[in-house]
């Protein structure tokens, strides 16, 4: 029996036993009323005979005398008795009843009033509105939860798992800036919860180019420092080390993931053709086993450290960043090197969403590059859905800041308009963001 189940058999019981104690004195049957005067009228009848007796008793049993008197006195007895053995009616009977029907009215109005007090204090009357109908109903879509959310929200801001699944939803329709915001407040109301952390850095990652540098993987160690088998957190780990080049910890994570995921989910068959890649040498995506182009999450694709100069697809574009010599003394160490795939328009000016985008540490110039798929914003956004004579330009940037945003400073060069497939691309950087 579930504790619920029990709780609402006691309170059953109890319901059952205050009912039983409040009916029980209004059903149980009048005490009849004892006349008294017919006990008294006994006991002066005894008191009589005694002192008849106690003046006979000089005189035989068989004494005509004492027979006589005791005969006259056995028929007062009776005369005065008769009466008490057959009660007259009284003006008590009405009334007792009057009260019998009280009583079972009262214990019917109690019976039904008490059940319905208890249902309305306790209960759930709301149920039969149409409108509480309506908010059980599971929503149709991920905007009829998102306004469910919200909606709750302001009732309720303390709700920290409301702004947590607020955030996870922003986040699943691509809405950083509310995602962000749901999942800091929910961060701030529960802080130290591994689900949190670790979708708080997919958001702040996707933000920020898909970059985990900073406070991203800082969240993410905070995440497994609290669930060393969170699997967010763990994809999102491995990840991060396939960027610094450290493929040994990428394989540790993301094999220590393996045994949290089902055998035979899709994720689990993605990451473990991620590893193999790894294994073998190749950029995790681009094994002709890979299932997909993702770590199962969507901030932090494993792109963009240590690429093969090998082309892995016929959309990807293969090239080399390099700087400019009369830039190299303005490289600032702990500057970040972007390279972007842009597709432009009929006057050459990029249009749309990034096609591409890799991160990594400007210190690595220059730089071998492939871009493909595995480096997409979006699902919408992608080089392989690009059509055959589509122009392309890839745009190198090294940012000081380390922010996705262009800033003034930036180090900045262009590849010339390329075709999706393009091969020993040359990319220099030769010029200063104004």
């Amino acid at each position: 029996m579930t504790p619920i189940f029990f709780l609402l058999g006691l309170m059953l019981v109890l319901a059952l036993l205050v009912l039983g104690y409040v009916l029980w004195p209004l059903l149980r049957p009048a005490p009849a009323v004892i006349d008294p005067s017919g006990e008294i009228a006994r006991d002066v009848l005894r008191a009589r005979r005694d002192e008849l007796l106690a003046s006979l008793a000089h005189l035989p049993d068989d004494a005509p005398e004492r027979k006589a008197a005791l005969a006259e006195f056995a028929a007062q007895a009776q005369e005065e008795l008769t009466p008490l053995a057959v009660p007259a009616p009284t003006a008590e009977s009405p009334r007792r009843s009057l009260r019998a029907r009280l009583g079972l009215g009262a214990a019917a109005l109690v019976m039904f009033a008490l059940p319905a007090a208890m249902y309305l204090i306790a209960g759930m009357p709301e149920a039969v509105s149409p409108m509480f109908v309506e908010s059980q109903r599971a929503p149709a879509s991920v905007d009829e939860l998102v306004a469910r959310l919200q909606d709750r929200l302001k009732e309720q801001p303390q709700d920290a798992e409301g702004w947590s699944l607020l955030g996870r939803s922003e986040l699943a329709r691509g809405n950083l800036g509310p995602a962000l915001e749901a999942l800091e407040r929910a961060n701030t109301l529960r802080s130290g919860d591994a689900a949190t952390l670790a979708d708080l850095a997919d958001a702040i990652a996707q933000r920020d180019g898909r970059r985990l540098d900073g406070r991203p993987i800082e969240l993410v160690r905070q995440a497994l420092a609290i669930d060393p088998k969170h699997g967010k957190a763990l994809a999102l780990a491995g990840a991060w080390e396939v960027t610094q080049g450290n493929a040994a910890a990428a394989i540790a994570l993301w094999s220590q993931l393996l045994e949290e995921l089902p055998a035979e989910s899709d994720q689990a068959r993605q990451i473990a053709a991620f590893v193999d890649d790894l294994k073998a040498g190749r950029r995790p995506g681009t094994g002709p086993s890979t299932p997909g182009t993702s770590p199962g999450t969507g901030a932090a694709p494993p792109a963009g450290a240590g690429t093969s100069a090998a082309a892995t697809s016929p959309s990807s574009i293969q090239g080399r960043v390099d700087l400019s010599p009369q830039l190299r003394d303005r490289l600032n160490p702990n500057a970040i090197l972007f390279i972007v795939a842009r597709a432009v328009d009929a006057e050459g000016r990029p249009s749309g969403a990034p096609l591409a985008v890799i991160r990594t540490e400007a210190t690595r110039l220059p730089f071998e590059f492939v871009l493909d798929d595995a480096q997409a914003m979006s699902p919408a956004s992608r080089l392989s859905a690009q059509p055959a004579d589509a122009r392309i330009a890839v745009i190198a940037r090294v940012s000081a800041s380390g922010e996705a945003a262009l800033r003034s400073g930036d180090l900045l060069g262009s590849s010339e308009l390329v075709k999706p497939g393009a091969r020993e691309l040359r990319v220099l950087i030769d010029a200063t963001a104004p």
